[in-house]
């Protein structure tokens, strides 16, 4: 089970969501360091609420959702999928959380965003792929940017948390901008692997 690598880059790999997962998802997302600035964390989750959460994502036939977990030690770091795909506008929308703490800052998150990017182009035929992020969490929108996303706007006051509103930005990458610029890029790092 815990070995069994869908999708794998350089420090991290991918692999399916088990039901054994579910304690240390819902570690994370009951965590407020961690969902600080997400919508995740606003209400507990007990672990049946957790699985129910999850597991409705990964049963979904519009998403594709993966454990996050470290190359080297093999255990789970976080978790991350395309969602909504749309079958006609061939779209999705990107999420990633990545709970383990002592993996931020390291580049994981960048990786996730990369390799889930080149899935979604390689093997979807997806034609856009978006995502939105809290404008005050720059280090996540740098890690978009360095990843080929693009700025599209700004939804003004969109989340509440930590009692305020924040924006967020929306980005996304086409598929005509990432095989101009980026996919040879990924082929070598991520081709040859999956």
């Amino acid at each position: 089970m815990k070995d069994t690598m869908f999708l794998k880059g350089r420090s991290i790999f991918l692999r399916p969501v088990e039901s054994a997962d579910i304690p240390k998802i819902a570690s994370w997302l009951n965590n407020p360091k961690i969902t600080h600035f997400m919508f995740y964390g606003q209400l507990p989750m007990n672990l049946e609420q957790t699985g129910e959460f999850v597991m409705g994502q990964v049963r979904s036939p519009h998403n594709t959702v993966f454990v996050v977990c470290d190359l080297k030690s093999r255990k789970p770091i976080g978790y991350a999928g395309l969602y909504d795909i749309h079958l006609t506008a061939h779209k999705a929308e990107f999420r990633v959380l990545i709970g383990e703490q002592r993996f931020w800052g390291k580049g994981c998150g960048t990786e996730v965003t990369k390799l889930l990017t080149f899935y979604g182009f390689d093997r979807l035929n997806l034609n856009k792929v978006y995502l939105g992020v809290v404008a005050d969490n720059q280090r996540a929108v740098k890690s978009y940017e360095k990843s080929g996303y693009v700025r599209e706007g700004a939804l003004r006051e969109e989340v509440y948390r930590n009692s305020r509103y924040y924006d967020v930005v929306k980005m996304s990458i086409l598929k005509k901008e990432y095989y101009k610029k980026i996919y040879r890029e990924h082929l070598e790092i991520f081709g040859k692997e999956n």
